[in-house]
Parts: C-alpha cells; structure tokens; sequence
C-alpha cells in the first residue's frame, strides 16, 4: 500500500516535470514569436525607407538628368513600366 503511494507521487511528480517543461518551451516559442516579429516591423521600416530613396532618385534622374524608364530599368533591375509607376507617384 504504501508503495502504492510513492508510486502515485512519483507519476505526478513526473506529470508535473513534463507539464512545467512544455509550459516553459511554449512561452519560449511565444518569445521567440514576438522577438522575430519585432525584427520584421522593422526590417519592413527599413525596407519602407529605402524604397522611398529609391524612388526619389528614380524620380530626379527620369526628370532632372533625362534618364529614361528603360536605362533606368536597366539598372536598377525592374520593368520600364514600374519605373513610369514610380515617376508618376503611384
């Protein structure tokens, strides 16, 4: 009987070990979620900007130095019409 019991601790003790890690390994997930999360926001932040400096170049050389859409496709790796797109500001 009393072996009985030290058996029943020990299963619960084992439950509760098992049930401590995954708790522990789920808000290590969570963690890890939110943290790659934060990172993306800001490497769309960054991305966003530089987009934005692009385009201003793109715009000033279309319109300033009489580059046209297909040099400047040429360059900058993207079809003419995204160039007309971008002088455009759509």
């Amino acid at each position: 009987m009393e072996e009985d019991n030290i058996n029943d601790l020990l299963t619960q003790a084992r439950d509760n070990i098992s049930d401590n890690v995954g708790k522990q390994q789920e808000e290590q997930y969570i963690q890890v979620l939110n943290d790659s999360l934060v990172e993306l926001v800001k490497l769309k932040n960054t991305t966003d900007d530089y987009i934005m400096i692009r385009n201003t170049a793109i715009q000033r050389l279309y319109s300033e130095c009489g580059y046209s859409a297909i040099q400047l496709g040429d360059i900058v790796g993207i079809s003419r019409q995204m160039i007309h797109n971008i002088v455009k500001g759509k």
